[in-house]
Order: structure tokens, then C-alpha cells, then sequence
């Protein structure tokens, strides 16, 4: 192989090289960007909390049912309430006072 040649292949490969960082740092660049906007925009639920008075007749089911989330399953609720308030049944009285969580949608 002559001298021009071997010259030439280096370049090529050079260029080569060379065009696959671009490349490789535009992938990065866009792929970061991305994943920064979608952390951004992610919406976060915050968590309230509320006194419910319990009346005659009331459950923890149905009060589970009435504050749990959109999607959210009504028996995943009442553990929550029952963590919440460290109830070791679900038995409630008329007449108590127990805490529900409540969320709302924040951007």
C-alpha cells in the first residue's frame, strides 16, 4: 500500500470517527433534554387531610369509596385510613372523629 492510500484511510477513519461523536452527542443532548422536560411537566399529587365525623350507619368502606382518588381501589383506601388512624379493624363508632387522606391534582 502505497503512502496516498494509507493516508487517505486514516482520514476516513478520522472523519468517521469524528462523525459518530456528533452523532453520539446529539443522541445524548436530545435524550437528557427529554427526560428533563418529562420530569418537568409530571404531575405530583399532594396529600391533605381530613376530620370525618362518623354518623349512624356509616362504614369504612363507604367513607373509603367517598374520599378515595380517581382509580384509586376502595380497599386500598381503607388500609390507608386504617394505617392512618392505627385501627386494627374496621369497626368504627357514631360519634368519632377519624382522618382521611385526600389528594389533589398539583402540576
Amino acid at each position: 500500500m502505497d503512502g496516498r492510500k494509507r493516508r487517505r484511510m486514516v482520514r476516513r477513519s478520522r472523519k468517521a470517527r469524528k462523525n459518530f461523536l456528533i452523532l453520539l452527542t446529539v443522541v445524548l443532548i436530545t435524550g437528557i433534554g427529554t427526560i428533563a422536560m418529562g420530569a418537568q411537566t409530571q404531575k405530583t399529587e399532594e396529600v391533605y387531610y381530613e376530620s370525618v365525623l362518623i354518623h349512624s350507619g356509616d362504614t369504612l368502606w363507604d367513607i373509603a369509596a367517598e374520599y378515595k382518588a380517581d382509580g384509586e381501589k376502595t380497599k386500598h383506601m381503607v388500609g390507608k385510613i386504617q394505617k392512618l388512624n392505627q385501627m386494627r379493624s374496621e369497626h368504627i363508632r357514631a360519634g368519632e372523629r377519624i382522618l382521611v387522606p385526600v389528594t389533589k391534582e398539583a402540576v
